[in-house]
């Protein structure tokens, strides 16, 4: 990407690590003594060099990556067990770099050493080298070997290591979990509950009446307003200059369509195919040449941007409109804004798969005594345009005073107070109901007489069940399934309104392969309580270790 070209000049072959061990030092046997390389951190005495962290943290966290994508779910634990709590790609990769370390260790603690035979079995069950057949497929693995690992600087002896590393995790995941394994009587029980249908009437009561109601003096706004005025507050406004850079793309020319002679309207069928053919043809080519010089253009503007962004740097952040203007880019400026009222230039959607839009970034930029600090990155944005911004000025936000905080105030106070008037209501409501209930009254009258009109009933619902959102709680079948016939429900309370359950009838519906899903059911289930303990037992490794990052003196 564009952003990370030349902007940290310096800094290239810094690699952000955080690697966590434990006690022990790590012998020779932990880590391929690769030689060479510069020294980039020193955990427990022993230094690590950047070539080791290429090869067995972002390499190999590339080359799991890919694996996992076929959709081997061991591979993703495998992943996501070592990488657990990072905050970006990069951090992803340092901690698997950590995690590797840590389980390399443990491999020795518990006398955990995968075998050749174990290894080679083990990588034909992988689904990246199936073939049409979804069996092992030798030249599949062979290309992968070849081509794929190839690409990454990596060779067959990486991708046994890789699993070995794989087989060692999953018997080090047990060896930590063991005795882990849940209730087998709780789950078949839970598995009963979640298997019944279940047969009542639902009775909703909205907000809005209690709203309406609710008229607050302006003595009580402002005492409610005192008690909590720290949660009003203004937001923070910024004020830019940015450019735009889109790259002149060249138009498609069509080309002329003569008219049909007479020569070619009494052309043989052979002919009128091979000229048809050839009209083909030329359209491709135009077509290529086309995408050819437009791709040209757009690293051209790509080039440009980079440049504009490696000069503010070496200027620290000055010329910004002279740079720009020399490039025929418009600077435009800003007043202060919000980032919930943002110039329309700058609530563009981000082009990366990130999400969010520019003017997200801009806010994110923290600005430093170093004056190129107010420059963004280059964002890209559209389907191919760029913008830089500088910031110009800044409003910090700030509490609100009584009078820009009213309107919010008086709104939270009325919301506040009708949602406790609407679920005194609806208490009130189920005591009149019970007793009408146990007088012989069906629940729509009960109901009608406790003053709510708005009731429906359900029948046989199951777990899989999709509330209607208008007349149901989106929990329906939850707040219902330990609920005894017969009875109701505590009150359901959502943001608008309150829904009284009445259960009528419920029954177990018996499934005949209930023993096996049970069993299915009891290894899920162990295998998310050893992968926690796993995950603790990393995080505890992590927390006892001593990192010196050389890379940062």
């Amino acid at each position: 990407m564009i952003e990370n070209i030349r902007k940290y000049t310096g800094l290239m072959i810094v690699v952000f690590v955080i690697l966590f061990i434990s006690f022990f030092f790590l012998d020779s046997s932990s880590v391929r003594n690769m030689g060479g390389g510069q020294p980039i951190l020193k955990i427990a005495g022993r230094t690590y060099n950047d070539k080791e962290f290429r090869s067995l943290g972002t390499g190999s966290f590339e080359l799991t990556s890919n694996l996992a994508r076929s959709g081997d779910f061991g591979l993703y634990q495998f992943l996501m067990g070592l990488s657990t709590g990072a905050t970006s790609q990069d951090d992803a990769a340092e901690k698997f770099f950590v995690g590797r370390m840590i389980l390399r260790q443990a491999k020795e603690e518990f006398g955990v050493y995968p075998g050749e035979e174990e290894i080679s079995a083990y990588l034909k069950t992988l689904r990246v080298f199936a073939g049409p057949d979804q069996k092992f497929n030798p030249e599949t693995y062979r290309n992968f070997i070849e081509k794929g690992m190839g690409r990454l600087g990596m060779t067959e002896k990486d991708l046994r290591e890789l699993a070995s590393d794989v087989l060692a995790s999953k018997k080090i995941n047990a060896i930590i979990g063991s005795g882990l394994s849940p209730d087998r009587d709780a789950l078949a029980k839970n598995l009963a509950l979640e298997n019944q249908q279940i047969t009542g009437h639902v009775a909703k009561l909205d907000v809005t009446p209690f709203e309406e109601k609710s008229q607050p003096t302006e003595e009580e706004i402002k005492k409610y307003w005192e008690t909590i005025s720290d949660s009003f507050t203004t937001e923070p406004r910024r004020k830019f200059s940015y450019i735009v850079a889109t790259p002149t793309l060249p138009e498609e020319v069509k080309a002329d369509e003569a008219p049909e002679s007479i020569a070619d309207a009494t052309a043989s069928d052979e002919v009128k195919k091979a000229a048809a053919k050839k009209k083909e043809e030329e359209k491709a080519k135009r077509a290529a040449e086309l995408a050819e010089a437009r791709r040209k253009k757009q690293l051209e503007t790509d080039a440009l941007v980079d440049d504009f962004l490696f000069k503010l740097e070496e200027q620290k952040g000055a010329g910004f409109e002279e740079l720009a203007k020399a490039n025929g880019w418009e600077v435009k400026t800003t007043e202060l804004f919000p980032r919930s009222a943002s110039p329309k230039d700058l609530d563009v959607t981000l082009r990366s798969s990130r999400g969010g839009k520019a003017v997200d970034q801009l806010f994110l930029i923290k600005e430093t005594s170093d004056p190129f600090s107010k420059i963004s990155e280059a964002i890209a944005v559209g389907e191919n345009q760029w913008i830089v911004a500088r910031i110009d000025g800044e409003e910090k936000s700030r509490p609100k005073t009584y009078e820009e905080a009213r309107a919010d105030a008086r709104a939270q106070y009325i919301s506040e107070k009708a949602a406790e008037a609407m679920k005194a209501a609806a208490n009130e409501a189920v005591t009149k109901i019970q007793t009408s209930l146990a007088a012989g009254k069906s629940f729509a009258d009960a109901a009608k007489d406790a003053g709510i009109t708005e009731t429906k009933a359900f029948s046989a619902i199951t777990s899989t069940y999709k509330p209607d959102g208008a007349s149901e709680p989106a929990n329906l079948f939850e707040s219902a399934r330990n609920v005894d016939p017969g009875t109701i429900a505590e009150v359901i309370t959502e943001a608008d309104r309150a829904f009284i359950l009445h259960v009528a009838k419920r029954e177990v519906v018996k499934e005949p392969n209930a023993a096996a899903r049970i069993d299915s059911e009891v290894a899920s289930r162990t295998n998310e309580n050893e992968t926690v303990a796993f995950t603790s037992w990393i995080t505890a490794r992590t927390e006892a270790a001593k990192v010196e990052q050389l890379y940062k003196k």
